[in-house]
């Protein structure tokens, strides 16, 4: 998705906060992503707190760096990314952020 909006003439970042106890897959996680993946620890707990404790949950950050959407991974939308609805609705959301 990045590298299709990138084509648009939109530059995204996307990022990962693995979980702390998933320390031992970072490595396998790094080398099938083409941006950031970021290490939680034990001492932090980053994951925990801002991933509410749900794997896969999606966050959309504006242009400010705010929160501009929440997109739980068993919330209302699809957010799975490998059937063409979850894409899109994580595009569209991009797109009206970055619109924001």
């Amino acid at each position: 998705m990045r590298l299709d909006l990138k084509k648009s003439g939109y530059d995204v970042q996307f990022v990962i906060v693995n979980k702390a106890d998933a320390a031992d897959y970072q490595a396998e996680l790094t080398k099938r992503t083409s941006f950031a993946v970021l290490q939680d620890l034990d001492s932090v707990q980053a994951w925990t707190v801002h991933h509410r404790g749900q794997k896969d949950d999606l966050y959309v950050y504006d242009k400010d760096g705010k929160l501009f959407d929440y997109l739980p991974v068993a919330g209302p939308r699809t957010t799975i990314l490998s059937p063409a609805e979850g894409y899109a609705t994580l595009k569209n959301v991009v797109l009206a952020a970055l619109k924001k």
